[in-house]
């Protein structure tokens, strides 16, 4: 054991050197991740937080952008539609009055919607100056809306997304022929792409007290058996040896639970079709551990090709 690592644990509190990712020492609480299952960061901000429209428009889920431009669109022809009503229906040429305000707001709204989105059927045009010069703002903003909302699509289109599945639970099983035992899960990618000089890090995170009964979260890198792959195919099940060099060592279920564990997993690999690096985080805690059983193989053989099945990733099956 290297001497800061002895320091460390003389001391009971986190330091530089145990590999910290950049949370701290100060969260204690067990009860939340510090990394959600699907990369994200388990941290509310608050407060003068930066917002800029483009990077939140682009990072922002499907349902929710859809939903935004919707909203937009609807919003921006109403408005287009109460000038229209302000200027009066008779500037509209064609436009039969439906003697109603629900009913005229939607004949100058379907109007709108066809000068916003250069459509024009020709049923209903503008008369006089002020009726042709809202037109021609509306059909301004129509074009400039439906560019920055193509600008916006292509952006979330060519995002570099990994697609790499991490197995739900993490299991504690013997290591082939050895009296240790290892810490395992499993990766695959879901997509048919080439990534290619993958490799992976975990970290183990722990909450630990000194003599004053003082709590400290402390951070350390597990060595794997292997950390690297030059190309990922197939599934990957990455192990981490239980040797006397690790956390985990001779720790019992019981014991493991009240160090409130997190395993932090960061992999960063090469994507040929984005032609850039992509990155995907995940996290295991105490409850996503399995003892005593395997990962069930996700391949075979079928008329001379081999078949994974990506179903199978979280398949367990029993030690034999």
């Amino acid at each position: 054991m290297k001497l800061r690592d002895i320091t460390s644990s003389l001391t009971g509190r986190a330091t530089a050197s145990d590999n910290d990712l950049g949370f701290g020492s100060g969260i204690t609480s067990g009860e939340d991740r510090l990394i959600n299952r699907d990369g994200s960061y388990n941290i509310l901000r608050r407060g003068g937080k930066a917002w800029r429209p483009y990077q939140a428009l682009v990072e922002m889920s499907w349902l929710r952008f859809f939903a935004l431009i919707t909203a937009i669109y609807i919003v921006v022809n109403s408005v287009f539609a109460l000038i229209y009503l302000t200027i009066g229906l008779e500037y509209l040429s064609g436009a039969e009055p439906a003697n109603s305000p629900v009913g005229d707001f939607f004949v100058a709204f379907l109007f709108s919607v066809q000068t916003f989105t250069t459509v024009g059927y020709g049923a209903i045009s503008p008369t006089g100056i002020a009726a042709n010069i809202i037109a021609s703002i509306d059909a301004l903003v129509g074009l400039m809306g439906f560019a920055l909302a193509t600008g916006l699509f292509f952006a979330r289109f060519a995002q570099p997304q990994s697609s790499i599945l991490f197995s739900k639970k993490a299991v504690i099983r013997p290591y082939k022929d050895t009296p240790y035992e290892s810490f395992q899960f499993q990766i695959v990618n879901q997509r048919n792409n080439k990534l290619i000089n993958l490799s992976a890090k975990v970290s183990m995170s722990w909450v630990s007290e000194d003599e004053k009964g003082r709590k400290a979260r402390r951070f350390t890198l597990l060595e794997l058996e292997r950390d690297k792959v030059f190309l990922f195919p197939l599934n990957w099940v990455l192990v981490h040896i239980i040797d006397k060099d690790s956390p985990l060592w001779q720790k019992t279920p019981e014991e493991l639970e009240a160090m409130q564990p997190e395993f932090l997993l960061l992999l960063q690999g090469y994507d040929e079709t984005f032609a850039q690096d992509i990155h995907a985080n995940s996290s295991y805690i105490f409850r996503d551990l399995v003892w005593g059983k395997k990962f069930r193989r996700m391949y075979f053989q079928e008329a001379g090709h081999t078949v994974l099945e990506l179903d199978w990733i979280d398949e367990l099956e029993e030690e034999v």
